[in-house]
């Protein structure tokens, strides 16, 4: 009797801790609606976090995400243990893996340990929530609560954020990237190996940040170059490739190899 009760009372607060959460996103009409299986599915699904709340009210028809015609959108982004400069990079990245490249900062502040961002964006439905959640979560970073009222306001954690960037090994790697930028973790390398195919023409622009995306170096050249061996700085963890007047000079690819 005593394990029941106890069982009982776990249900009740992992319910009453999402609560205000889920009548935030479906709304009270529907909440009351649907109250009693929205509480059997979080007692059946063991129920841990806002992704699994989520899951729950996306997979049973809960959360209304799409409109009548396309409208402009202003989904509001609030990080804690803030970098903005790294939060901004994080942020873009998510919304293009997502499919979103049409959007603006309308309005930015920073205060304290706050980074507010607001963008605008036209589309047909709201960004997806769970999406949202699962790919930012490849960033180091942590949705932690949500609110919706005309738009969607996400609090994020990226308190152990990172670059999803691929590693320099010292096998030759071949990369293409239509947008013609180019990151990678030096993977403790210092130095590397970089090349381009005959038939580009590249003119290397390559710049050294560190882990919280400070930079550390430039280097650029306004020459054509097939081939550049970069030293890389001590504390450098990322690096940027590009070509130093257009995307185009490098249309085939790049390959990279680090060098002990």
């Amino acid at each position: 009797m005593k394990k029941l009760v106890i069982f009982f009372l776990v249900l009740t607060f992992a319910f009453a801790k999402y609560e205000n959460l889920i009548i935030n996103l479906i709304g009270d009409k529907t909440y009351i609606q649907y109250k009693g299986l929205i509480q059997t599915l979080i007692k059946d699904n063991n129920v841990s976090s806002i992704e699994d709340v989520i899951t729950i009210l996306k997979e049973n028809g809960l959360i209304e995400l799409f409109f009548e015609k396309p409208k402009n959108i202003h989904p509001t982004f609030i990080f804690v243990n803030n970098n903005p400069i790294f939060n901004t990079k994080t942020l873009y990245n998510t919304l293009n893996n997502l499919g979103y490249y049409y959007f603006y900062p309308i309005k930015i502040n920073k205060k304290n340990n706050i980074y507010k961002i607001t963008l605008e964006m036209q589309s047909n439905h709201y960004i997806d929530p769970l999406n949202f959640i699962k790919e930012i979560k490849n960033y180091g970073c942590n949705v932690t609560n949500i609110k919706k009222t005309q738009n969607y306001t996400y609090y994020i954690d990226c308190q152990n954020e990172y670059i999803n960037a691929p590693l320099i090994t010292q096998k030759t790697q071949n990369f293409l990237n239509i947008k013609g930028e180019y990151w990678f973790n030096t993977n403790n390398f210092k130095k590397a190996l970089i090349k381009t195919s005959k038939y580009d023409n590249f003119h290397p622009y390559i710049a050294f940040y560190d882990k919280n995306l400070n930079l550390l170096n430039i280097i650029t050249n306004n020459n054509l170059q097939r081939q550049i061996i970069i030293n890389i700085p001590k504390q450098c963890l990322y690096i940027k490739i590009r070509d130093n007047f257009t995307k185009e000079n490098i249309k085939r690819g790049i390959f990279i190899k680090g060098l002990e």
